[in-house]
């Protein structure tokens, strides 16, 4: 169970991530900080794995 919380709180972080991105370089959109919130998620996936 754990394994498959971990690998959806990835797919959720780098798709952030990449929306992140994508709202940084237009900047008419301004959602900029899903980027930080990617990380955010992809550090708490890392920690869950490592428990």
């Amino acid at each position: 169970m754990r394994e498959v919380v971990t690998t959806l709180l990835d797919v959720l972080g780098l798709l952030l991530v990449a929306a992140g991105v994508a709202a940084a370089l237009a900047p008419l959109i301004g959602w900029a900080c899903l980027g930080p919130a990617g990380v955010v998620v992809l550090a708490g996936s890392w920690l869950a794995a490592r428990r």
